[in-house]
Order: structure tokens, then sequence, then C-alpha cells
């Protein structure tokens, strides 16, 4: 089977290198709603451009609203380091190999970027869970049926391998970045810890489904995120995770029908402070 990994050349990462100049010295993927908070100047930091997936070769535009397929530049007006915010990602259930789904960050990693924060809306699989809490991801089960390792072993532009052919994903999520996102979150919304599900969807789950994995002892559920960690560990990243959390599981409040329309809804209205703690998060970092 030909990797999807293979699309990615020297071309995409020069396309988008030619927006920071520099390695980038962190990258975070912003999940559903949370783009829209953007703003051109936060914490120090100034945007500097925007790049669309759909320019840089090998990568696929995403096709989910509230995701708009391309990375916005921010360099800090004292240190000079640049930190790139991926607006939206892609997602199995638009009908992408897994492989495919990891491209955008894998163009940053290809391009030296090692450091990595992967945020997400997800349904609480726990009843103390509100809407508009924030987990922070200590672990994942990958329930997906799919990898994006899957294939031959992945290489990059240069023809060499971009890691272990199996890799170990024990301390998958930094313990040392989680520490200081709970110290950062902490401030100014409800902060947990667990363990993210990860499934193919797009359909949500049923509240028998739900009833199982939170006797498995997981926490909360989305369709995202488990690919990107995957791939990231095997290319030598270091990653951290973080669950708004949109709404209770199925079943969990028998009065609430699910819709997607709804969920972004509570996710826009989180975004500003979840955005405003990112970037207070990279502010800190050393």
């Amino acid at each position: 089977m030909r990797h999807a990994l293979v699309m990615l050349t020297s071309a995409s990462v020069s396309a988008f290198l030619k927006h920071c100049s520099t390695a980038p010295f962190f990258h975070v993927v912003l999940g559903s709603g949370f783009g829209a908070a953007l703003q051109d100047q936060q914490h120090g930091w100034e945007k500097t451009s925007e790049l669309s997936f759909a320019d840089v070769q090998g990568l696929t535009p995403s096709t989910v609203p509230d995701h708009a397929g391309k990375y916005a530049f921010y360099r800090h007006g004292t240190s000079g380091r640049v930190a790139v915010m991926q607006m939206g990602r892609l997602h199995g259930y638009e009908g992408h190999d897994a492989s495919a789904v990891v491209g955008p960050v894998m163009v940053s990693r290809l391009s030296g970027c090692g450091s990595f924060l992967l945020t997400n809306a997800a349904g609480g699989l726990r009843r103390e869970f509100r809407s508009g809490d924030v987990m922070l991801i200590t672990d994942h089960v990958n329930l997906t049926g799919r990898n994006p390792l899957v294939g031959s072993n992945p290489v990059g532009p240069d023809g060499k391998g971009l890691g272990d052919r199996f890799p170990d994903l024990s301390h998958l999520y930094d313990a040392e970045w989680r520490r200081r996102l709970k110290g950062v979150f902490s401030e100014n919304l409800r902060v947990w810890e667990g363990v993210y599900l990860g499934l193919l969807g797009p359909s949500f789950e049923t509240p028998a489904e739900v009833q199982l994995f939170a006797r498995w002892g997981l926490d909360a559920v989305g369709m995202s995120t488990v690919w990107e960690a995957i791939a990231l560990r095997h290319a030598g990243a270091r990653v951290a995770g973080l669950s708004l959390i949109s709404n209770p599981g199925a079943g969990l409040d028998p009065s609430l029908t699910l819709d997607h329309v709804q969920i972004l809804e509570t996710c826009r209205a989180s975004a500003a402070r979840i955005v405003d703690g990112v970037f207070r998060f990279l502010q800190e970092m050393p």
C-alpha cells in the first residue's frame, strides 16, 4: 500500500517555510469552532500570514463547518519565535485515509517543528462533566479501526524513515505540559484530566455505547486527535492534548438531542477562553 505521506514533498515543506522562515517552535491544532476566536495580536504574538491547505502540495481542503483548513503563523515580538495555529483539521468521516488526515501536522513536523498541542471538541462520558469544561488528555483509546502508520513505513521528503516501524505509545501525552496547561486554564475554566476515546464518526454514539465506554473507564469521546497523536509520536514529536467538553454523551441527559450546530455554538462560546489560554501557555514556555 502506498502511504499518503509520500505525497508530502520538499515542495510541501518549502510552501510552509515561506511563511515562517524558520522551523516553528510550537504547532497548535484548533478544534471545532476555536479558530474564529483568533486575533491578529495576542499576548505578545502577532499574526504574520496565513496558508491554506489547498496551497500545500499533498494536502486536502477540509469540508467540515468551522474547520477552515488553513494555517495562521504568529511571531513573538520579543523572542522571535514562530507558532502555528492550525485552523481546523481533516477527519476520517470525510472519506480520507488516516495517513491523509495527519498530513497538515506532518507538514509542520517535516519542517522542523517538534512540539504539538492537539485540541478538540468532545462528548463527556462522566456525569460530573459540564459543557464548557476542559479535559486534559492523559491517554487515548483508538477505536476507529484505522491507524495512520498502516502501509509502508512512512518516509519523509528526504527518503528517510520518520520513525520506528512499531512505535511505543507509552506516555504519549506529555505530563509536564499537562501540568502547565492545567495551571493556565484553571484560572477561568473547570479543568479535568482523563482518557480520550477516538471513534470514526460521523454518527454520534448511542446511549448504550456511552454506558459501555463509561464502564471501561473512558472520560470523553470524539472523532479526531488520535491519528495525529500517533503519527507525531512516530515522527519523534512531543504531544499534548486538550478536549473542550461540548456536550454530555448520548443518554446522560435524557432531555438533550445531540446536534452538531448546537455543539459548534458551545465551542464558539468557549473559544475565546481556549485560544487565550493557548497563547498564555505558549508565552510561559521556556
